[in-house]
């Protein structure tokens, strides 16, 4: 495994009674790096995140990671599409989390005001969230993901109930996060949170990865190589399966084509593993900035 990835999914799959809900799903996150999941409703999603967290076993195919705790342990945090109205209070539920997730007492206390002073909810001490509005809800749903300080963040759908200040809000913590090296996965279909942020945009549709781009953010002055090829009839899927290749900038189908936009650094092994696999070349083209 390459030493920056810290997860990998390869051809993972998952079925609920009978029916498909993700299909050969492969991909890879690194440290640092920033990923939106598009989709519509019901498209696999939310299930995805489930998946890489752990919290959806695998019904084929292999999940991997390797992080900086105990025994080379991935210190994942999760947040789900919503909270449910508990009798908690906000730092009380923030704190049976903490407990749960190992933290001692005295950092867990520390870490929780920090984080409550950080979405303006330290003036609620003694409210349950059962009487807290969505948006309230979301922000404690946002801190119990952030306690354990992770390496890896999946966040589901995390603008929604949010006011305008708190979006951006959120968009200048996830910001601050990437920075600090926090890999950072978020499903969403609000495009005002894909473009500040976010590195690769994978759409998926019907349980399969459709397309995995770069954003224009990112891609400025990047340089790139383009490579379009064919594959046999009947290979659509080993050609989707060369978008999780490392350096991968985007990858997208044109009629009977296949296209790859790669880092110029693995275009030369790219381009022979795919002659290898039964591909034929038609192009390659080299450039930088916007991918055309």
């Amino acid at each position: 495994m390459n030493p920056d990835v810290i997860l990998r999914l390869e051809q993972a799959s998952k079925q609920y009674k009978g029916k498909t809900v993700l299909n050969g799903v492969s991909m890879e996150m690194s440290r640092g790096e920033t990923v939106a999941v598009t989709g519509p409703n019901g498209s696999g999603k939310s299930t995805l995140l489930k998946m890489m967290a752990g919290l959806s076993a695998l019904s084929s195919g292999k999940r991997e990671t390797i992080g900086s705790g105990e025994g080379g342990t991935l210190v994942i945090g999760y947040a789900p599409d919503h909270l449910p109205k508990l009798k908690f209070t906000a730092r009380e539920y923030l704190n049976h989390m903490g407990a749960i997730r190992g933290l001692e007492a005295a950092a867990r206390t520390r870490r929780i005001e920090e984080l409550l002073q950080l979405v303006d909810l330290r003036d609620r001490p003694g409210q349950q969230m059962k009487f807290f509005s969505k948006g309230m809800l979301q922000k404690v749903n946002l801190l119990q993901a952030l306690l354990g300080d992770p390496e890896l963040l999946l966040l589901d759908e995390p603008i929604g109930g949010l006011d305008e200040e708190a979006q951006d809000a959120l968009t200048s913590m996830l910001l601050s996060l990437r920075q600090k090296g926090t890999a950072i996965v978020v499903a969403t279909h609000e495009q005002a949170l894909i473009g500040p942020w976010a590195e690769r945009v994978v759409a998926i549709s019907d349980g399969r990865i459709q397309s995995i781009a770069a954003t224009t953010d990112a891609m400025e002055g990047k340089r790139w190589r383009r490579i379009v090829c064919r594959w046999p009839e009947g290979r659509e899927e080993d050609a989707k399966a060369f978008a999780s290749w490392p350096g991968m900038m985007q990858y997208r189908k044109e009629r009977r084509q296949a296209v790859y936009w790669t880092e110029p650094a693995s275009s030369d092994a790219l381009l022979r593993e795919l002659l290898e696999a039964g591909a034929s070349v038609d192009s390659v083209t080299i450039g930088s900035g916007r991918m055309v």
